[in-house]
């Protein structure tokens, strides 16, 4: 009788505890910062199957290049000004468009004490971050001039030339794309923050799309090479994903669902 007395007051104190111990799992979950477990996701963002989108980038240059493709992309451009044109104003927010929607997600998250809006402004704030100085190290090393459509030379020979070495060409043109890269970026930390929500990969991706056309067409295709865009939306994709997903699990004990008292002790 004694025995199951103090077998029934220890089931007891468990069920009493067990809110105290779930609420503190689910506080000492990772916090939300900008720049949390920054340097693990930078390495995971080349690590894995994240390499073969690096490598992919590289690889798509050197086919476009040596197939003259990058040049006959550029002809087109050069003579059909109106597709440039249109991509006017896509250009013009490029600059901006990490800070307006981490910015509002960040706003939005903080207003209505949203943890998830704020965890998902962090994710674009940390991708864009390392998007942008990984895009400027490699332009950078690679130095690779722009199209320009107003220099006599061989445009064809101008398409395969790369400078490489340490401030050749400057980081304001060149490979890759940096428009690209940071469009790209915020769209796949998005994509992968909110994995269940298909109409952003559709608006997301189809918003990509619209900026590599841009950064190839506009100024009659002397911004960028097309290859330069190519090689942004893989190589960022890798680094967008890596960042969002670790963003999203830091909302993994949020849904959890635990039924405290579901355990009969039989007072």
């Amino acid at each position: 009788m004694t025995n199951n007395l103090i077998i029934k007051i220890f089931y007891l104190l468990i069920c009493l505890t067990l809110p105290a111990n779930a609420q503190q799992n689910i506080s000492t979950r990772p916090g939300l910062y900008p720049f949390g477990n920054f340097g693990n996701n930078i390495l995971n963002s080349f690590k894995g199957n994240n390499l073969y989108f690096h490598l992919a980038g590289a690889a798509s240059t050197a086919i476009l290049v040596s197939s003259n493709a990058d040049y006959y992309v550029q002809r087109y451009f050069n003579e059909h000004e109106e597709f440039g044109n249109a991509t006017i104003p896509i250009i013009r927010i490029a600059t901006y468009f990490p800070f307006v929607i981490g910015g509002s997600l960040f706003a939005y998250g903080k207003l209505k004490k949203d943890d998830e809006a704020v965890g998902a402004s962090y994710a674009v704030i940390q991708s864009s971050i390392i998007a942008f100085s990984y895009n400027s190290l490699l332009k950078a090393i690679t130095g690779r001039p722009n199209p320009d459509w107003r220099h006599t030379e061989d445009m064809s020979d101008l398409s395969k030339t790369f400078r490489f070495g340490f401030l050749r060409g400057g980081v304001y043109w060149g490979w890759p794309s940096g428009h690209t890269s940071s469009t790209m970026a915020v769209v796949a930390a998005l994509t992968s923050f909110y994995p269940d929500k298909t109409w952003l990969k559709v608006v997301g991706y189809s918003y990509v799309a619209y900026m590599v056309l841009g950064v190839s067409s506009v100024n009659r295709g002397g911004m960028h090479w097309f290859s330069d865009a190519i090689a942004a939306t893989l190589m960022s994709y890798a680094i967008g994903s890596t960042v969002g997903k670790y963003y999203r699990s830091t909302f993994g004990l949020k849904n959890a669902n635990i039924n405290y008292y579901n355990i009969s002790i039989g007072l």
